[in-house]
């Protein structure tokens, strides 16, 4: 096999170009094995997501190290509300996604092309470094989908964990078996995973091939690996604000993730081409009144700022325990996790 060239250049001399793993040669092209689109790709295409290519019938990744934002963010904006409360993460992103959500909020970043014949390669210890001089407990991934960075995430995390760093991703959730497999063993230890509706919602206003199903398997895999997790689900209006379709949601949370897991509604606003309006606030009172008394024990109301759904409260008492404004940790009145009323021991890691 000869040289591998990208528009005249080899692909060694591009930085953020890579070789991609889990990958497997088919006839007529080379099946991507990272997230459940399972893009068969043809010499000289890319796959859905816009970030991988056949060149020379080898598979490359075209965002190894592409950072195009970084910065410490509080883990409220996640949202992480029981990962060491009022404590921040070194946040990074690249560009493009794997899904078409027409109302995404960060369509500048994911609608964003990758860019190898002009990409620098962020240094991984230089991030590592960077979030433990600024005081981060962990390194995430958001913003657009991390999958697209699945190779460089490997290496990142490998650097960060023994460091004592959280290693985290923002995501919808839609890698394989083996992708996550392998994210866990670099270090993955915390995920936020948004739940965008049913099977239908999946398959024609994100472009998801397989529904929702690979979404809620990946909640009960990460739990049972020992990952913390959240569940977000962005109420979308027209599309998902109905009672059927939260009453789906909660029934799958219970199945998949447990009464112990969070369980975010956060709220809509027009963007993107998606242009309905904000989602109503007596959708999100009923649906989070909903939630909990079908035995979510921490459901919370997102997107709303001074919202009290956004505030945790003991599951067995109902003291208020830790309060938040926006992204903001405002008071934590826990006694070594418990409750200072009741002395119930919350399910959040410090």
């Amino acid at each position: 096999m000869g040289e591998q060239v990208l528009e005249g250049k080899s692909v060694v001399e591009l930085p953020t170009l890579h070789r991609a793993y889990l990958a497997d040669r088919e006839s007529g092209g080379i099946r991507c094995g990272v997230c459940h689109q399972h893009c068969l790709i043809t010499e000289g295409a890319r796959g859905t997501c816009d970030t991988r290519i056949n060149i020379g019938g080898e598979l490359f990744t075209m965002t190894y190290g592409d950072v195009i934002a970084c910065e410490s963010r509080p883990v409220e904006l996640k949202p992480f509300f029981h990962l060491k409360p009022g404590t921040t993460h070194l946040t990074i992103c690249c560009p493009s996604c794997n899904f078409e959500c027409r109302w995404c909020q960060n369509h500048h970043y994911s609608g964003t092309a990758p860019r190898p014949l002009k990409a620098e390669q962020a240094g991984m210890r230089d991030l590592v470094a960077a979030a433990q001089a600024d005081g981060d407990t962990g390194i995430c991934v958001s913003l657009t989908e991390p999958l697209m960075m699945f190779e460089y995430t490997l290496g990142l995390f490998r650097e960060a964990a023994p460091k004592g760093l959280d290693c985290a991703y923002v995501t919808n959730g839609y890698m394989t078996p083996d992708a996550l497999h392998m994210l866990h063993r670099a270090g993955l230890n915390a995920m936020s995973i948004d739940v965008k509706g049913d099977e239908a919602l999946y398959r024609e206003y994100c472009g998801a091939r397989e529904g929702d199903l690979p979404v809620w398997e990946n909640v009960r895999d990460a739990l049972q690996r020992g990952m913390h997790v959240e569940v977000v689900h962005l109420a979308v209006t027209g599309l998902n604000d109905n009672k059927a379709s939260f009453d789906a949601i909660v029934s799958r949370h219970l199945e998949f993730a447990g009464p112990d897991v969070p369980l975010h509604v956060t709220a809509y606003t027009p963007d993107r081409d998606y242009l309905e309006p904000a989602t109503a606030a007596e959708f999100l009172e009923w649906a989070y009144g909903e939630a909990r008394e079908r035995g979510i024990r921490f459901a919370y109301v997102g997107n709303v700022a001074g919202h009290p759904g956004e505030n945790t409260y003991c599951p067995e008492c109902g003291r208020l325990a830790l309060e938040r404004l926006g992204p903001h940790l405002e008071r934590d009145m826990t006694e070594e996790n418990r409750c200072a009323s009741c002395g119930y021991t919350f399910p959040i890691r410090r």
